[in-house]
């Protein structure tokens, strides 16, 4: 399926560009807090129980340098668009797949991953229909 505008009236350079800066707020942010919660004395509790069994700081350290990884990605989408070079977007497509894959898989745990699945979903649409149009 490919779609030929962003939300029926925006255009899919200018929609890929809006979700590039989307996705990369948000994920620079949780970086940001996961390295807040990390150089904190005591981490929450609700981060103490839900790595039960690991050692909380090092998982969200890790988990902190993944969001920094995606945000790096979300750069590169959003300088792609604006190069229309589809080779910065396809790191993009990539990274996001596979999150689609683990959300989908945490899908079982929670309601509220299923409002992420459709969003990630139509984000990849838009991006993939974006990327189609510079690569035909």
């Amino acid at each position: 399926m490919r779609l030929l505008k962003c939300c029926c009236c925006i255009s899919l350079q200018f929609g890929t560009m809006i979700i590039g800066c989307i996705f990369g707020i948000k994920d620079f942010s949780l970086g940001c807090l996961g390295i807040y919660f990390v150089t904190r004395k005591e981490l929450p509790v609700w981060v103490i129980t839900f790595f039960d069994k690991m050692n909380a700081r090092q998982c969200v350290f890790c988990f902190a340098i993944v969001f920094y990884l995606m945000s790096f990605s979300d750069l590169l989408l959003i300088s792609g668009a604006m190069a229309k070079n589809p080779a910065y977007m396809g790191p993009w497509l990539i990274v996001n797949f596979i999150v689609l894959i683990c959300t989908i898989a945490t899908a079982l745990l929670s309601a509220i991953a299923i409002i992420r699945i459709v969003l990630i979903v139509y984000a990849m649409l838009v991006v993939n229909s974006y990327y189609d149009e510079l690569t035909a």
